[in-house]
C-alpha cells in the first residue's frame, strides 16, 4: 500500500485557516471546500475524476491506495468552515465510485493520516491539537471500528511496519502492534517516518516549528543513530524522503525565498539532498519540484502547483489568473511534461501519489 506525504505546504495553511476562523466563531467570507480526487494513466491522461462533498466543509489530508487498486481518503468534515471538524474516512472503488463514507467519532481534529492494515482495514492517526494530543484508531475493511487508542502526542504521519505493526511521527515519534499496544515511545519529535530497508527507520523532522530541517536514521528500538541537518529556513520542509537501492537517502527541500517573490505571490525553490549511509551530505541538486510530489518509479518526481508569475519556476499557494498545473520530471529534473488541470486559483493541491499500474492519483480542494 502506498500513502501520501505528510501534510502540505499550501493544506496545512487552510487547516490553520479553518481552525482559527472556528475558534474565533466568524465565518464571514471564508470559503467552503469538497473534495476532488482525480485518476491519471501514465501518460498523465484523466481516467476518473470524482468530487467528494457533503454540502459542508470537507478537507482531505492524506490518501493511501489499497490491495484492490482502489483508494482510501482520510481527512476532516465539519458542518460550516467555524464548525468543529470531525476525522472521517472515504473509501473509494478502483473507478473511484464511493464504497462507504464514515466520520470516525466526535475528536476535534487538525489532521488526519492513515495507512492500511494487513487484514484489509485501516489504522487512522488523529493529530487533535498539533502539539500533545493524539489519537490512534483501528477500522475494518467496512469502515467500522475495531479499537481506538489515545496518545500524548500529535501524530503527523503513520507507516505500516514488516511484523504487521505500525510506527507513528508526531511530536512524540511511536512504535504499536497490531492492537495498538505501545511497544515503544521516545521523545524525538518526528515530521514523517519510513522503514529502511536495511532495519531501522529513516524520519524527518521539518516544518513550523522546527526551523533547523534535519534527517535521522533510528535503529529498530527507536534510538537516534545519528542526525544530519539538511536546511535552516524558518519555512523550509522536507516534502520528499527516499531511500534509493544502494542505501542512499534522497529527501526533497522546499522553502520560501521572500527575496523573490512578485505581486505577493511567495516564490519557492527545492533542493534534492542527498545523504550517504552514515548520513553524510554526499550531493545537492535544485530541482523545480515543490509540495505536494511524489518520487516517481524512474526515480523522477510528479507534483501540483501554480506557475510562479514570469518564470520557469512553481509555487503552493494559488494565485490571481493561474491555474493549478501537474508537472512530471525526468531522473534528472527535466520536466517531462506541465499540464493545467484547469483548475482555478481558489484549488488548493493536497497529495498526489504514483499508482501501483503506473499512473497517477491526485487529492484537491475545490470550493463547493
Amino acid at each position: 500500500m502506498k500513502s501520501c506525504a505528510p501534510l502540505s505546504l499550501a493544506l496545512a495553511m487552510i487547516v490553520l485557516i479553518v481552525l482559527s476562523i472556528a475558534i474565533a466563531g466568524c465565518s464571514e467570507g471564508v470559503v467552503s471546500y469538497d473534495i476532488l480526487v482525480t485518476k491519471f494513466d501514465a501518460g498523465g491522461h484523466t481516467a476518473w475524476s470524482t468530487k467528494i462533498g457533503s454540502g459542508n466543509q470537507n478537507l482531505a489530508t492524506a490518501v493511501t491506495e489499497t490491495p484492490d487498486a482502489g483508494y482510501a481518503v482520510a481527512g476532516l468534515v465539519a458542518d460550516s468552515p467555524r464548525a468543529t471538524a470531525y476525522p472521517r474516512v472515504v473509501r473509494l472503488d478502483p473507478d473511484g465510485r464511493v464504497l462507504w463514507d464514515r466520520t470516525l467519532d466526535l475528536s476535534d481534529v487538525y489532521s488526519v493520516a492513515i495507512t492500511g492494515a494487513p487484514d484489509g482495514g485501516f489504522v487512522v492517526a488523529q493529530n487533535i491539537n498539533n502539539f500533545d494530543s493524539g489519537k490512534v484508531s483501528k477500522i475494518d475493511a467496512d469502515g467500522q471500528p475495531v479499537w481506538n487508542r489515545t496518545i500524548d502526542s500529535a501524530l503527523r504521519a503513520i507507516i505500516p511496519a514488516r511484523d504487521g505493526g505500525f510506527v507513528l511521527a508526531g511530536s512524540r515519534t511511536f512504535y504499536i502492534d497490531a492492537n495498538g499496544t505501545i511497544l515503544w515511545n521516545r521523545s524525538f519529535s518526528s515530521t514523517s517516518i519510513r522503514e529502511a530497508a536495511g532495519g531501522g527507520f529513516i524520519a524527518e523532522r521539518s516544518g513550523v516549528p522546527y526551523p533547523d530541517t534535519s534527517v535521522f536514521y533510528l535503529d529498530n528500538n527507536g534510538t537516534v543513530v545519528w542526525t544530519t541537518p539538511v536546511g535552516s529556513r524558518e519555512s523550509g520542509k522536507i516534502t520528499s524522503l527516499f531511500e534509493d537501492p544502494t542505501g542512499d537517502i534522497e529527501a526533497v527541500y522546499t522553502f520560501y525565498d521572500s527575496t523573490k517573490n512578485k505581486d505577493v505571490v511567495m516564490y519557492m525553490e527545492s533542493e534534492q539532498v542527498t545523504l550517504g549511509r552514515g548520513g553524510d551530505i554526499t550531493g545537492r541538486q535544485p530541482i523545480v519540484a515543490v509540495d505536494p510530489l511524489t518520487r516517481t518509479t524512474d526515480g523522477g518526481y510528479a507534483f501540483l502547483a501554480y506557475p510562479f508569475p514570469g518564470s520557469s519556476a512553481f509555487t503552493t499557494l494559488p494565485h490571481s489568473g493561474s491555474s493549478l498545473h501537474f508537472i512530471r520530471l525526468s531522473p534528472g529534473g527535466a520536466v517531462a511534461w506541465d499540464q493545467s488541470l484547469g483548475l482555478s486559483p481558489a484549488a488548493t493541491p493536497v497529495s498526489i501519489l504514483q499508482t501501483r499500474d503506473g499512473g497517477y492519483l491526485t487529492v484537491v480542494l475545490v470550493p463547493s
